[in-house]
């Protein structure tokens, strides 16, 4: 009898080892399996998110580009052009379109090459709290861009006529056009990217601002995702 219970608690023992090594396969399976999930990123790290003025010249098919203003916050241009909704279009991080976003802070950067310029860059990287809160911002944003066609800069009258807005790859991107520009012509690219907590707000001009806006956003993305 004493033999048989023995037998038993041998059995019984070996069945819950052998168990409690298969789940433990299973949890470690399972957390391997686990995507990584960024950290948010923090105010002091947005200033070294930007490009060189380097790169923004390597972007820009230009040379002699270089800063010619830092910002820790928004501007405010609302007061300059119209119709209000086109305000997002005209320019990257304004004041006025961030409102009530829930964005933490901003750094940015203005680049051109002199005076005479023939190219202008505006880089910006706005701060949220959480990726939420940010791609809420993108989202709505990604219904308020269409809404503008043409838009006038009230110091210069001149006017301005809207592209065709894409979506494509969960990024923003336009192309507006100065009517009745001096040759060789005038046009600005706008790009609005989402990466982790961070929003990339992206202006560039020149006489053929091609994709050139989204470049340096995706550009800027990556530094983003390099952070984690």
């Amino acid at each position: 009898m004493r033999q048989v219970i023995a037998t038993l608690a041998l059995t019984i023992t070996c069945v819950l080892v052998v168990a409690g090594c298969d789940d433990a396969k299973v949890n470690a399976d399972t957390m391997t399996a686990q995507p990584m999930i960024p950290r948010p990123l923090v105010e002091r790290e947005l200033a070294d998110l930007l490009l060189s003025a380097e790169q923004v010249n390597a972007a820009m098919g230009a040379s002699a580009m270089s800063v010619i203003q830092t910002q820790t916050s928004m501007s405010d241009n609302s007061a300059s052009m119209a119709p209000a909704e086109c305000l997002a279009i005209d320019g990257a991080a304004e004041a006025a379109v961030y409102a009530d976003s829930g964005s933490w802070a901003d750094r940015d950067q203005s680049l051109n090459d002199g005076d005479g310029f023939a190219h202008y860059v505006k880089q910006a990287v706005v701060l949220f709290p959480t990726t939420e809160k940010a791609g809420a911002f993108v989202d709505a944003s990604a219904q308020q861009w269409p809404v503008c066609r043409q838009y006038t800069h009230l110091q210069s009258g001149t006017n301005w006529s809207v592209g065709r807005v894409s979506g494509a790859n969960g990024a923003l991107s336009a192309t507006a056009i100065e009517q009745d520009a001096a040759a060789p012509g005038w046009g600005c690219g706008r790009a609005l990217v989402l990466r982790n907590n961070v929003v990339i707000d992206v202006n560039t001009c020149s006489a053929s601002p091609g994709d050139s806006a989204l470049t340096i956003a995706n550009q800027i993305a990556d530094n983003v995702a390099a952070r984690w």
